[in-house]
């Protein structure tokens, strides 16, 4: 009787851990990424800027932010839905991109390596630097 009461204590201490241990079934589906969303110059400009990135994205933006080129670029850090219907479009480094023809060479291939489809959209980040390529990804 004893020992099985042991073994039910134990049993009990060790779903209890796994408890805390695991995350939780929502959480484990949600997502966070970077979404690009021009230059973001305070706190208050990006609780403008924010929430309208997450909401074009089909997400919630979760209060931070930071700048990835000072001056002319930030990103807001977007909460997705667990939904595997979203498309999201996110803004993906490729290098200098010089021109139309060179992006449709380059961004496929950004898109494929990140699993996503490039939507035809790049624009350049850095003159001489940096380029971003739009891609499509399954949330």
């Amino acid at each position: 009787m004893q020992t099985n009461r042991l073994i039910a204590l134990n049993l009990a201490a060790c779903a209890a851990l796994l408890y805390l241990a695991l995350p939780s079934a929502a959480w484990a589906q949600t997502r966070t990424i970077s979404v690009e969303a021009g230059p973001i110059w305070s706190q208050s400009d990006a609780e403008q800027k924010c929430p309208q990135v997450a909401k074009e994205n089909r997400g919630t933006w979760n209060g931070q932010w930071r700048t990835t080129v000072p001056g002319r670029m930030s990103v807001c850090e977007i909460r997705l839905s667990p939904s595997k219907e979203i498309k999201v479009v996110e803004s993906i480094e490729a290098g200098a991109i010089w021109s139309q023809w060179d992006a449709e060479k380059k961004c496929p291939e950004v898109a494929k390596k990140n699993g996503g489809t490039w939507n035809g959209q790049w624009r350049t980040t850095v003159p001489g630097r940096m380029s971003v390529c739009e891609i499509r990804l399954l949330s």
